[in-house]
This record gives structure tokens, sequence and C-alpha cells, in this order.
């Protein structure tokens, strides 16, 4: 089974899609739309755009195999430490970062066995893309 997603926003060169799945997209946009996170969203999304790396932001989830395409946009401003886990697939010469899902509140230094199950999950999940 496919899953489908909605563009967001895409850089200038058209190389960088930065996608949002569908299903979800009532529970994350909102979030993206308070105050405080939308400014977080706006960097991220201009470090994405830029091919750029910034850790403290996105970064890869590394849990293990499944999941080897999962990465995670940190937003932790304002004593947050909430993730927005994406799916990043490369082909054609683009680069699609699809959010998939959002969790709040992250308590630990380490990913516990039951986000990481979901994130291994995500990792297999297929979306319809056009080039």
């Amino acid at each position: 089974m496919s899953k489908n997603a909605i563009l967001v926003d895409i850089n200038d060169h058209k190389t960088t899609f930065i996608m949002l799945d569908i299903e979800n997209a009532k529970i994350i946009l909102p979030y993206l739309m308070q105050d405080g996170v939308d400014k977080e969203f706006k960097d991220i999304r201009g470090i994405l755009k830029g091919n750029l790396r910034n850790r403290e932001k996105y970064c890869k989830a590394d849990v293990s195999d499944k999941a080897k395409n999962m990465f995670e946009m940190r937003f932790t401003n304002n004593g947050r430490n909430d993730r927005i886990y994406c799916q990043e697939v490369c082909f054609g010469g683009k680069r699609h970062i699809i959010m998939v899902e959002l969790f709040l509140g992250k308590k630990t230094q380490d990913i516990p066995k039951k986000i990481k199950s979901r994130i291994e999950t995500m990792g297999g999940y297929v979306y319809e893309l056009e080039i």
C-alpha cells in the first residue's frame, strides 16, 4: 500500500521538496503554526532548502537498518523537546523530505523502544511521488 504526501515547500532549483504525509497533516500543520514553532520550522526549511546540515535542528534518526532513510526535525526552543520524524527519498537528482509523524515532549537522550518501533515502521512506508 502506498501513501500520499502534499507539497509544503520547495527550493529555488526544484531539487529539494519538503512534503507532509496527508494522513497526519491535521496533527502536524496546527503544531507547525504555533507561536515559536513557526519560526523554528522556517529555520529548518531554510537549512533543508539550502542543502545545509545542522544536527541540532535536523539529523538522522539512527535506530536500525529498517529506518536508514529516517530523519528528525528537532523543535527545542521555549523548553519544548518535540520531534517530527521524516522520511528522505532521493531519486532523479531530487530530494524529497516527507514529514511523517509528530512526537511531543521527548524525555530522554535515547529513543524509547516504542518510538524506535514506530520509526522503523515509518521507514517502510512507500510514498507515491512525482519527479
